[in-house]
């Protein structure tokens, strides 16, 4: 049983965070106030600006058919053109859907999500078609053997698994990476339809160029991967993810009057105490890692020790090591 656990473990990290975070039953759009919405189950939350002079659109999903469905769901929800799409961050779950988006409509990054997309994602990408994907069914059809007659159950299951995982090899193949169409450094100021948007970058965090989007009048903060909602977060420390920074840019956050708040992942968040959440989260994570590593514990014990037992409620427990192991680097 314990190794049929891993191997869906390894199913769902196969395909970084959109694997392990994409809900199985398509796309639900909420609205958040006349002119805002949220799409959900396409990978990281994407968020919709409505304008009387175009749609701003945030993120694209995981897949080329998720792109494609997000345009068919603004399709749904006016007839105004896309315009511009931001992308918070180079991960496959926010990024890969760019594929679909019309050619013609710009799309607006920080110059190390760009350098991101064009180096870690692309060989990333070629490794999971090459190397992860073959490895993963070469040790499920090994697992299905060794528990054929033995443990009918599990096999079924591990069979189910194998033919979604090549669908999803399937989806991955045709994937082309779109590079943004413009960068910035810092921030870069939109203005569409009366509204002013704030694309800002407030440093490293969940990656070295998470960039967070501020709608000026709405009060709305997007965060991208800055902030997972009732979830233990994935801190990317391969692209310079920075667990310290991260804490001090959700608590800086979490003191201003925001109504709206849009996580990377999880239920969009009224008012800022999901920030807030947030914020003790990893403040309390920090001081867990400070404590094992003053009693002499190695990264690997501390992930085995650390256990965070106060958040063990919180969805996706297999992140949890991404956060003991971010900041015992850190500290």
């Amino acid at each position: 049983m314990k190794k049929f656990v891993v191997f869906m473990v390894m199913t769902l990290l196969l395909l970084g965070t959109g694997g392990i975070l994409m809900a199985a039953d398509g796309p639900q759009v909420e609205k958040l106030n006349d002119n805002l919405y949220v799409i959900q189950g396409l990978g990281g939350n994407i968020t919709v600006l409505v304008t009387e002079e175009g749609v701003l659109l945030i993120d694209a999903g995981n897949t080329r058919k998720d792109g494609e469905t997000v345009l068919r769901e603004i399709a749904q929800l006016t007839d105004q053109p896309l315009k511009v799409i931001l992308l918070t961050h180079y991960h496959s779950d926010h990024s890969y859907g760019l594929c679909a988006m019309p050619d013609d409509v710009p799309v607006i990054a920080t110059e190390m999500t760009a350098e991101n997309l064009k180096t870690i994602e692309e060989v990333n990408r070629k490794h999971v078609i090459e190397v992860g994907y073959p490895k993963y069914f070469k040790e499920m059809e090994e697992f299905i053997a060794q528990n054929e007659g033995v443990n009918d159950e599990d096999v079924q299951k591990a069979k189910a698994r194998v033919e979604a995982a090549k669908k999803r090899l399937e989806a991955y193949k045709s994937i082309i990476l779109r590079y943004p169409d413009e960068t910035f450094e810092k921030e870069k100021v939109i203005r569409l339809g009366g509204y002013t948007v704030r694309f800002f970058f407030p440093g490293p965090a969940h990656t070295n160029g998470n960039a967070m989007v501020l709608i000026e009048g709405m009060k709305a903060l997007i965060t991208g991967d800055n902030l997972f909602s009732g979830m233990f977060p994935y801190i990317d420390i391969r692209s310079g993810g920075d667990p310290v920074n991260l804490l001090k840019i959700v608590k800086e956050h979490s003191e201003k009057d925001y109504e709206i708040v849009v996580p990377g992942h999880g239920p969009v968040v009224r008012g800022t105490e999901g920030l807030k959440d947030f914020a003790r989260y990893l403040e309390y994570a920090r001081d867990e890692v400070a404590k094992a590593k003053e009693k002499g514990m190695t990264e690997e014990e501390a992930i085995e020790k650390v256990t965070l037992d106060k958040y063990a409620d919180l969805a996706v427990p297999q992140y949890r090591e991404f956060t003991i192991r971010a900041f015992y680097r850190a500290l």
